[in-house]
């Protein structure tokens, strides 16, 4: 007798951070691969000021460079609006931030290393879809694609289970 359904349904429960093949990742919905990263969420639903558990894992063969300055929760209240997706190092590090402040604060993720963090949904968070904008810049601070890796879409419900 397996117990493998049992140990899948109780990781994804649980919402481990882990992204990609593996048994103890969230469902691939979660997931979108862009830009040499996959960027994935830990649930489909939240509430406000609930934590948003990120995880980007570098899908490629080279080292990426992870962006600390503009990393960014966004969100719409129609699914046929456009998500934002402009680059604004300024959100974390400050008026007037130069590629030298990118880089300062930019995680270098190794091929086939994940880097994990959250970001807090703010209290005012409208209910709508929402999604998370993660930058990739190269080694000199600059953008390595027009445009961010992004998460798998999610919800924000004033009522949705609780973190």
């Amino acid at each position: 007798m397996s117990h493998r359904p049992l140990v899948l349904a109780l990781f994804t429960l649980l919402g481990t951070a882990a992204c990609g093949a593996e048994t103890t990742g969230p469902s691939p919905a979660l997931c979108r691969v862009q830009s040499g990263a996959e960027v994935c969420v830990d649930r489909s639903q939240y509430r406000p000021t609930d934590f948003v558990r990120i995880t980007v894992r570098n899908v490629g063969s080279v080292s990426i460079f992870k962006d600390g300055c503009a990393t960014k929760l966004v969100g719409k209240t129609s699914r046929a609006a456009d998500f934002e997706a402009s680059f604004d190092p300024q959100l974390r590090c400050g008026a007037g931030a130069t590629a030298a402040d990118v880089i300062a604060n930019s995680v270098e993720i190794l091929p086939g290393a994940t880097f994990e963090e959250s970001l807090q949904l703010v209290s005012f968070a409208f209910q709508g879809f929402y999604r998370v904008n993660v930058w990739i810049v190269d080694s000199n601070g600059e953008l390595a694609s027009p445009l961010p890796a992004i998460s798998a879409t999610f919800d924000v419900f004033p009522s949705a289970g609780a973190s």
